[in-house]
């Protein structure tokens, strides 16, 4: 029995976290690849984590031949559900309220077998304590955490390298029947021990527990709010760094990873967690993390993204070692022990609610993290206090204390400073899809030759999605990654005699391409975001004067592969593909699958662009294979506009079956070039590992 209770602890913590990335990899073409999808997964699952501890608690109040019944019952009706596949069916008719769709496609595809999953370690931990009662049951929970960890580590490693999502769905079903047989030999296990002489009298260590005065009330909401502000900053730090500092697809892997680590370490052992010894270092920590680009640091060191990347998640290791180390050293006895990871996952959830519902209605950027740092910054001084006191003497604990609250209301101050003084906005606006942020500046007079030039500029996500000079004699021309010496403007400008032109316009941004509108042709835009449309018409012009041009502009609101799937032929003349937030890529648009959607839509001499700059990924041998999959030929082109203010240099490659459009416009390569085979993206199989930039 010991060794399928550690087998049930382990494959049961690695099936329930390996469906995780694999489910939301599946339905995130169905949400327009945004992160939002990946949070409200994460949600998701921390509610249905609560439900099964809720479960737990329920179940082991009960005769254990009542256990076993009914816990196998669930089992084998969550092994008929199988295989976790959701139906094309499924797939939203349009934008609104993305997250409830979220939620009641995992409720029907792997809502059941999750909840079963969820319920695993406390049921498993007090059939083990009955059955081993001079044994520490927490062990099992160090060993489901390195389940967990095992499982996050080796999906986008092992696991998403060799089978597409279908693939993995069926082979993890198969790991759930596997799973579901020796979890029931455990529950058949309590029945045989409720048969015997335990049934009647509870083992001695239990029974003793159980005599003993409960936990106070201030214990059990501290079992709730250690674990809701662990979460908080587990998700308010990956939201933080896979939005604003660096994005890259599957950089959750981390935090989430890390969060794990703290609570195998905190709940293998006592020894591991002491309060000085890891309080002290995060406040020095979160110290820096606020101050990273404040600080004056000595030489010429200037922090790079990997160096923000490395101190946040230092910060969130150690936060969360604080949170998790202090709810360790609250754990009850057996009697209490469901009960307590109830509590434990109620907080977690609450945390979850938090970040992904309730701070994109309440605040306008992503202030949780900077309020999480105060907040942490705040609890690892007090518990460093208590460490540090320890022994000590009435009067050293005085002075401590003083000094301790000097330090910690100093260190309130710089972060508050840092952290919450924000710069000046037009408009600030957050939502499912992200933050938008509209600013005002001026070019530098030497760029533009004279006086400076006032502009708007588009930010989501740490990248400027379009920028408009706002003089009336220059607020048509094109910047930043549209400029007429762009492969996009140079496309775009050759439709000009062509009256009847109609274009595609995947992504609207500031919906600069319209500059390029003549009288008679049409303008076709693609955008998830119902946002984005209104701030392009409040605060830029290229709309309004696409159409006081006598050119048409039309908007489809939602999904571009949704929307183009279910449209009839457009006879687009040119396809841009511009809809990447910030560098993260919806792969969905870059897949066997929307390919043939786009060739159904363009004109035969047609042209797609694809907009492939990108810090992070090399994307070129993505749309280099799609092109030869569906017979296009191709060229690349990153023209260097020069000193032009506002202009930058982007990366695009034009795809067409048009041999004289391509041979006209003749491949211009940046500095760099990594040339590499890859094979072709489908919407079930598609690796982002293999197309990384190494340095």
């Amino acid at each position: 029995m010991n060794y399928i209770f550690c087998l049930v602890s382990l494959l049961g913590a690695f099936l329930l976290f390996q469906v995780q990335p694999m489910i939301s990899k599946f339905i995130l073409p169905w949400f327009g690849g945004s992160p939002g999808v990946w949070t409200t997964c994460m949600l998701f699952f921390q509610i249905i984590l609560f439900g099964g501890y809720s479960y737990a608690h329920i179940l082991t109040r009960r005769k254990a031949a009542t256990q076993a019944l009914f816990h196998v019952a669930l089992l084998i009706a969550a092994a008929v559900i199988l295989p976790i596949v959701p139906r094309e069916t499924m797939k939203p008719v349009d934008s609104s309220s993305p997250s409830w769709h979220i939620f009641l496609l995992l409720l029907a595809t792997v809502g059941l077998p999750y909840f079963v999953l969820s319920a695993t370690s406390p049921l498993v931990q007090v059939w083990y304590g009955r059955v081993y009662p001079h044994r520490s049951p927490f062990r099992l929970y160090s060993l489901s955490n390195i389940g967990s960890l095992t499982a996050l580590l080796s999906y986008p490693i092992l696991i998403e390298t060799r089978w597409d999502v279908v693939k993995q769905a069926w082979i993890w079903s198969a790991g759930f029947v596997v799973f579901a047989i020796f979890m029931a030999a455990c529950a058949l296990g309590e029945w045989k021990r409720g048969s015997s002489e335990a049934e009647e009298k509870l083992h001695a260590e239990e029974a003793k527990d159980a005599k003993l005065p409960g936990p106070t009330l201030w214990r059990r909401l501290t079992w709730v709010i250690l674990p809701a502000f662990a979460s908080v900053m587990l998700l308010a730090t990956t939201n933080h760094v896979c939005q604003d500092v660096a994005v890259i697809p599957f950089l959750w892997v981390i935090p989430l990873a890390l969060y794990l680590v703290t609570f195998i370490i905190c709940f293998d052992h006592p020894r591991w967690y002491k309060r000085a010894v890891w309080a002290v270092p995060a406040m020095v920590v979160i110290f820096v993390t606020a101050g990273l680009f404040r600080i004056p640091w000595p030489g010429e060191w200037d922090p790079n993204f990997i160096a923000e990347i490395t101190i946040n998640f230092m910060a969130l290791f150690l936060i969360c070692m604080v949170c998790h180390g202090e709810l360790a050293r609250l754990k009850p006895g057996t009697s209490h022990l469901t009960e307590y990871y109830l509590l434990m996952s109620a907080g977690g959830a609450l945390g979850g609610l938090a970040v992904s519902l309730i701070a994109p209605m309440v605040f306008k950027s992503f202030l949780e993290w900077p309020l999480s740092l105060l907040v942490g910054f705040a609890l690892a001084g007090g518990v460093a206090y208590r460490g540090l006191s320890k022994g000590c003497s009435q009067s050293f604990r005085q002075g401590l204390a003083v000094g301790t609250m000097v330090l910690v209301v100093a260190g309130l101050f710089f972060i508050q400073r840092w952290k919450l003084d924000f710069e000046p906005t037009v408009e600030r606006v957050r939502n499912f899809y992200g933050t938008l942020v509209v600013t005002q500046d001026a070019t530098d007079p030497k760029e533009t030759g004279g006086n400076p030039e006032k502009y708007h500029a588009l930010w989501c996500s740490g990248t400027k999605h379009g920028q408009q000079f706002l003089s009336p004699e220059l607020r048509r021309e094109p910047l930043t990654y549209y400029g007429k010496e762009t492969a996009v403007g140079q496309l775009l400008t050759g439709l000009k005699d062509k009256p009847d032109a109609k274009v595609g316009v995947i992504g609207m941004g500031t919906a600069t391409l319209a500059c390029y509108a003549e009288p008679g042709q049409t303008y076709r835009f693609y955008e998830i975001n119902p946002e984005v449309e209104r701030i392009a018409k409040q605060h830029f012009t290229f709309i309004a004067d696409l159409q006081a041009r006598g050119a048409k502009y039309e908007l489809a609101t939602g999904d571009a592969r949704l929307m183009l799937n279910r449209e009839p032929d457009q006879h687009f003349d040119a396809l841009v593909l511009d809809a990447f937030s910030g560098d993260s890529v919806p792969v969905h648009l870059l897949t066997k699958e929307a390919f043939t959607i786009y060739g159904r839509h363009l004109q035969p001499k047609g042209v797609i662009a694809v907009h492939i700059t990108n810090h992070y990924l090399n994307l070129a041998p993505v749309v280099a294979r799609l092109a030869r999959e569906f017979g296009y030929l191709t060229t690349r082109l990153c023209v260097d506009p020069g000193d032009a203010a506002g202009h930058y240099r982007p990366d695009y490659m034009l795809l067409s079956k048009d041999e004289e459009f391509i041979k006209a416009h003749p491949p211009v390569l940046p500095e760099v070039v990594v040339d590499q085979d890859v094979p072709l993206w489908t919407d079930h199989a598609h690796n982002l590992f293999q197309i990384l930039y190494k340095n």
